[in-house]
């Protein structure tokens, strides 16, 4: 059930017409529980039964680690529960991988492959489920003794396939008070849930019409091609996943309910670890607190930190897809990560003047821009040597197909003009608004918004590039 489909406004709008005559805690939030397991099946509702039982055995773990007092039996019921989380990823988003990588390791005839059907959304709600009991173990939440709340942490539809991840810290006292139902929220949250809608039907669907075919062959091409396209897919799967968190907060919040912020512009950073700061937040900061800082971090010297780092982009690489372009494309944001620090640590612009410093940061930022881009070829190509050739055609000046979708490129110069105005407007950008705006004014671009969808938007209810990781 996608959140841009018909079917999926009939569902919200039959559910809030539901809670609005409600009263009390624990029955909106069972009404809520179902809803969001209802939502799940309309993917498939075999795998329902996977998401209660991780919610079930991390609950029963949380318990078990809150009852611990010795140290040795805490570290083992944590580490059962991300055995077992991680083993439930394992099997089913990397088994194939892992024997594809065996048998071209080794030159054995390959078997048929495993008939394993990927889960929508297994890598969320499982960071989810882990994050709960690193947390635990580290005692900075208290332990949710409640089962059904707990079970609507890990199933709350909003976020439940693409995320935001959203942590226990954040999501378990929300539940502590009635869900209720007012003007402000429904009127914020649907602001937020149309800019969504916005992103993800006006701009990255129609985007795909371009992006699609220049990818499959690139060597069709010619180099100035392969530039548009490769800008045209950068602002797609930033559309179109910033569009679907939007969409997920928007949601949340109609009900009341504050999911994190997920982007903040990332393509105004100036630095690769600028741009982790604004882009997926809530992924990137998960892989810092709950990875890089239990590797040991910074605090057992410089190289030690670069290892740790890269370890966690490694990770975070292999997390968003069982594939080895995804490994090397985590790997190089790693080396990236790696490089910026000790340039930063090395490089102080406080005594320049000021043009100098207005000019090393346009550098700063066109050169992220340009290597962030450039790796966007990795995570979109399904295979190295299509990688190869798409990175090749960009710089050796081929010949080929010239073809300049205008109205690909008349929404690339659109978003450009946007991101401009958020940048003149404020440094760093929040795509909430943070407060309610003048009414009339915000009903009226409301209107307009809705009006754009209509006319420009596309409906074919075509699946958020994330659904797959």
């Amino acid at each position: 059930m996608i959140f841009s489909s018909i079917t999926f406004l009939i569902f919200f709008t039959v559910l809030l017409l539901l809670l609005s005559v409600m009263r009390g805690q624990r029955v909106p939030q069972l009404l809520l529980l179902v809803a969001s397991y209802v939502f799940y099946a309309a993917w498939d509702a075999h795998f329902c039964l996977l998401i209660l039982a991780s919610s079930l055995w991390s609950y029963a773990f949380g318990l078990a680690l809150d009852r611990a007092t010795v140290p040795t039996k805490r570290r083992l019921f944590l580490v059962l529960s991300l055995c077992a989380d991680l083993g439930m990823l394992s099997y089913f988003k990397y088994a194939n991988f892992f024997l594809d990588s065996f048998y071209a390791l080794t030159g054995l005839e390959a078997n048929a492959a495993l008939n394993i059907t990927l889960p929508v959304g297994i890598s969320f709600f499982t960071f989810q489920t882990m994050s709960y009991s690193i947390d635990l173990y580290r005692r900075r939440i208290p332990v949710c003794k409640d089962v059904f709340q707990f079970s609507l942490f890990v199933a709350f539809f909003p976020q439940l396939v693409a995320g935001p991840i959203v942590r226990a810290s954040e999501f378990l006292p929300q539940l502590n008070r009635p869900v209720r139902l007012t003007v402000a929220n429904i009127h914020l949250g649907l602001q937020i849930f149309v800019l969504g809608m916005l992103q993800k039907t006006l701009v990255a669907d129609n985007l795909s019409v371009y992006v699609d075919p220049v990818f499959a062959n690139p060597t069709l091409y010619d180099s100035g091609t392969l530039w548009a396209a490769l800008a045209a897919y950068g602002l797609q799967i930033f559309c179109d996943f910033s569009g679907y968190s939007l969409m997920a907060i928007g949601v949340g919040r109609v009900m009341g309910f504050e999911l994190p912020v997920n982007f903040r512009t990332p393509y105004l950073a100036c630095s690769i670890t600028d741009f982790w700061r604004r882009w997926h937040i809530s992924l990137s900061t998960w892989l810092r607190d709950y990875l890089y800082i239990s590797l040991g971090g910074n605090r057992k010297g410089r190289f030690r930190a670069d290892v740790n780092l890269m370890i966690t982009m490694f990770l975070g690489g292999l997390w968003h897809g069982a594939g080895w372009t995804f490994v090397v494309w985590g790997v190089l944001h790693g080396a990236g990560l790696i490089v910026h620090k000790h340039w930063s640590a090395r490089v102080h612009t406080n005594g320049w003047s000021a043009l100098a410093q207005r000019l090393y940061k346009m550098a700063a930022f066109a050169l992220t821009l340009v290597y962030v881009h450039l790796l966007w070829v990795l995570f979109r190509c399904t295979d190295f040597i299509t990688a190869l050739h798409y990175l090749r055609g960009l710089f050796v000046g081929l010949e080929g197909v010239h073809w300049l979708h205008t109205p690909s490129l008349g929404l690339i110069a659109v978003m450009a003009l946007w991101h401009w105005l958020h940048f003149q407007r404020s440094g760093l950008v929040n795509l909430l608004p943070t407060q309610q705006p003048n009414r009339l004014l915000s009903l009226t671009l409301l209107g307009g918004a809705v009006l754009a969808l209509l006319a420009f938007g596309s409906f074919d209810s075509n699946p958020f590039i994330y659904f797959q990781f």
